[in-house]
């Protein structure tokens, strides 16, 4: 019988593409049953704005749903745009795509930090401009 392999065996040929030191045991189980891992982005250019460390939940049903983005640092304004909640802890759970309408199960943890690190440098720029390049979705934009 073929086994199928874990999620962290499935996504470390992806992840390591942009984080070369990530290992399989970088991947741990939080208490509701999902996978995660934590991975710190840097930013770069006109706009740059420091070190983004990032906490990446593959839902249980990964890759037919997007995994959740929650910035852990640093703290991220209750008057951003595009963040879908904030959890006890003031970590902020991005809103990096529409996951009815922009996720597509053939999406690798490579994709999704190719989308979490846009999010980080427009944030990064709407710091000092105000200026938000992304349209905010409708409500309905989730749902289908």
């Amino acid at each position: 019988m073929l086994m199928r392999k874990s999620l962290p065996e499935r996504e470390i040929p992806y992840i390591t593409k942009l984080f070369p030191t990530i290992k399989e045991k970088d991947f741990r189980k939080l208490a509701n049953g999902n996978y995660c891992l934590q991975v710190s982005f840097n930013t770069a250019g006109k706009y740059a704005c420091g070190f983004f460390d990032v906490l990446i939940e593959y839902p249980y049903n990964y890759p037919m749903a997007a995994p959740k983005a929650w910035i852990q640092k640093p703290e991220i304004s209750r008057k951003t745009p595009h963040v879908y909640e904030w959890d006890k802890d003031n970590h902020a759970n991005i809103c990096y795509n529409r996951p009815k309408k922009d996720w597509h199960f053939s999406y690798s943890s490579y994709e999704v930090c190719l989308m979490i690190e846009s999010w980080i440098t427009t944030y990064c720029r709407w710091l000092k401009t105000q200026i938000w390049d992304w349209p905010e979705a409708g409500m309905l934009d989730h749902l289908f």
